[in-house]
């Protein structure tokens, strides 16, 4: 028997704690495997599936005569076992995605890794505490309470408990206290709700166990910073994980910000003793105001960033257009924090919005700008939907002054990428047309668009005089007309906030493979014309259009293998690279041909090694998560079975 106020009170405990670990798994997991809609995914289904399979046993368990001391083993038990989550998260997260894999390689290990981890980590106390409500119930009925009152009693503290668990989690404990403090305090409701049950020498000795759990778990790093980097400090915002690393690069010390997973990837950087970014797309962006100008920067110039990057913009833009008027609207305070401490941004921006979405900033403004930068990104790899519709560049066309530039950065490994031909789309059924620039060396696109007037590259040979060498670095590649490409309204389906499927083409351009084998030369061109079609593609670093030149020629020799090579290189296929490579050594004989091809292959050798690395991941955690739902599938079977055979 239990009295009515206990039962309400243990209800709402492990309605808190099972919301919370729910939301808190995400969190914690994405240091690892990033908060990605698959994660999100993975982690609801499986909770959903722990609850609804602790539900059934606690009910085949809920025998009047033994509910409540039943009770209280199920929840001492859930409390050690959630306790002891955050001690595993860690190696779990290692072992199941290492460090050192390529982000744009390792979609299936993080999706298949985060199903494993989910399954072996939250899986068991979420499913303890589920067999937790039909307990209740028996034991409320057992002192005479009817069952329509016991279950209603039991229902509504439950849903109550898992309301403060969901607002508590993500807008007070995580931010607040850390996923890692965090979970242990669900595992302390746990333990309270079985001391409420009944007290007694177990609920001590759980006591101590979470007590120690907590006390001497782990106080490192979330995630530990990469080989050759030092980490400065890590953030748990209400919105993502953060870390900030020093590295050195070619001489140079480098500051990143590194979102959830990270891997190779980045946020936002700075370099030491310069406002350029070491090549990176940010330094592609500063050609904006020329294009918006016809060659001259416009008088008075104004920017709007969407999307700070921790004010790499606002230094890079304050030092290559001295005067400007920066503005920067940035979601997460806490990346506006840590830019101003250790990025040395914002310090002279006209304006910083934080804690605000681009997209209500955009449908609100007043004001008119040049240039509106977007590099709204959000989940590591996702342009969130909302900010890339035909409505909200509609909002932005609003914003820019009559020729003014939009110039946004999308992640893509070719002109031909989903993702890239999908918002330049869009963009160009607001604008007119969109132009698309591939950053060099780089898994980056500025897409770019003007305001009733056409984007012009040749203007930018009006730049003149350019003193900065890697300022006339970006300009001579950008005057390129060959390095760009037009896209048209309805060159692909445009994006509506009706239709937002972005996500879904993000996660197939990245958990694309292209194949290892060269590709296949046997076409019916002259191979003259072919080969000087090639070198001219080359030349342009128009890979795209060159890989598809060498399937013309008519025969493979070694210097169409190179080429090749170097085209599925720039397209991020590693594997592909170092096949084609390797034909290109044994068609080379000996000779200039032969020492090209060996230096490439040895330098495509460690990004295909870390290609290899991520497929075999992805395939392993696969057949983990496998047997994992197999597993729980069993378990759900012996429950029936079981069930029936007591019945």
């Amino acid at each position: 028997m239990i009295r009515a106020l206990a039962a309400a009170l243990c209800a709402a405990l492990c309605g808190f704690a099972e919301m919370t670990l729910e939301l808190v798994a995400v969190r914690s997991f994405a240091p690892h495997f990033g908060d990605s809609a698959p994660v999100w995914t993975n982690v609801i289904g499986v909770m959903l599936a722990a609850m609804a399979l602790g539900a059934f046993v606690g009910g085949r368990l809920a025998l009047p005569e033994r509910s409540r001391g039943r009770l209280a083993g199920l929840l001492l038990a859930a409390a050690v076992v959630a306790a002891l989550v955050p001690l595993l998260i860690g190696p779990v997260g290692r072992w199941l995605v290492p460090a050192d894999l390529p982000l744009d390689r390792a979609m299936g290990a993080l999706v298949g890794g985060s199903l494993t981890a989910t399954l072996l980590l939250f899986a068991p106390p979420v499913l303890l505490a589920g067999a937790v409500t039909p307990l209740l119930v028996t034991a409320l009925t057992a002192g005479g309470t009817a069952v329509g009152r016991a279950s209603g009693l039991v229902a509504t503290w439950s849903i109550v408990g898992g309301l403060c668990g969901t607002f508590a989690t993500t807008h007070l404990l995580v931010p607040g206290v850390g996923s890692r403090a965090t979970i242990w305090i669900a595992a302390g409701c746990l333990l309270a709700a079985a001391v409420v049950v009944r007290a007694g020498r177990g609920a001590a000795v759980a006591a101590l166990g979470v007590l120690a759990a907590a006390g001497l778990g782990p106080r490192g790093p979330l995630r530990a910073p990469g080989d050759g980097e030092t980490m400065i400090e890590e953030r748990e915002s209400a919105y993502q994980y953060l870390q900030v690393v020093d590295r050195r690069e070619e001489g140079q010390q480098a500051r990143l910000l590194r979102i959830n997973e990270g891997l190779d990837s980045f946020h936002s950087v700075r370099i030491e003793g310069s406002p350029w970014t070491g090549g990176r797309y940010y330094d592609w962006h500063v050609v904006a105001p020329w294009l918006a100008g016809d060659g001259a920067r416009p008088a008075d110039l104004r920017v709007l960033s969407l999307g700070a990057a921790a004010g790499t913009f606002e230094r890079l833009f304050g030092a290559l257009h001295p005067g400007v008027r920066f503005d920067s609207v940035e979601l997460d305070p806490m990346v506006v924090e840590l830019g101003r401490r250790d990025f040395g941004g914002f310090g002279a921006a006209a304006g910083v919005h934080a804690g605000v979405d681009a997209r209500v900033f955009v449908e609100h403004a007043s004001v008119r700008w040049h240039v509106v930068l977007v590099d709204a990104y959000e989940r590591q790899i996702y342009v969130p939907a909302h900010v890339a519709s035909v409505e909200f560049f509609t909002a932005v066309q609003g914003c820019l002054e009559d020729g003014g530039v939009v110039s946004v950065n999308v992640g893509g490994l070719s002109f031909e990428d989903p993702v890239v031909r999908t918002i330049a789309a869009t963009m160009a059924e607001v604008f007119g047309a969109a132009w698309a620039l591939r950053v060099p060396e780089s898994r980056n696109f500025v897409v770019v668009a003007r305001k009733r007037l056409p984007v012009e590259p040749e203007v930018l040979e009006a730049v003149r005089p350019v003193t900065d060498a890697t300022l006339a670095h970006v300009l001579e590649i950008a005057r390129e007309p060959a390095r760009w490409r037009r896209f048209a309204p309805g060159s692909a389906p445009a994006l509506t906030d009706d239709r937002p499927f972005l996500d879904a083409l993000q996660e197939r351009a990245y958990g694309g493979r292209d194949g290892a084998a060269p590709v296949a030369i046997a076409g019916a061109g002259d191979a003259a014309a072919v080969a000087d079609a090639v070198l001219a593609a080359a030349r342009s670093a128009d890979w795209d259009r060159a890989l598809d030149l060498v399937q013309q020629a008519p025969a493979e020799t070694a210097w169409l293998r190179l080429i090749a090579g170097d085209a599925r290189w720039r397209r991020g296929d590693y594997l592909g690279a170092r096949a084609e490579y390797r034909r290109a050594s044994a068609l080379a004989g000996d000779g200039e041909l032969a020492a090209a091809s060996a230096g490439r292959l040895a330098e495509v050798e460690g990004p295909a090694l870390g290609a290899e690395r991520a497929d075999a991941a992805g395939s392993r955690n696969a057949w983990l998560a496998l047997l994992g739902v197999a597993w729980l599938a069993a378990c759900a079977a012996l429950a029936v079975v079981g069930g029936r055979r007591a019945a």
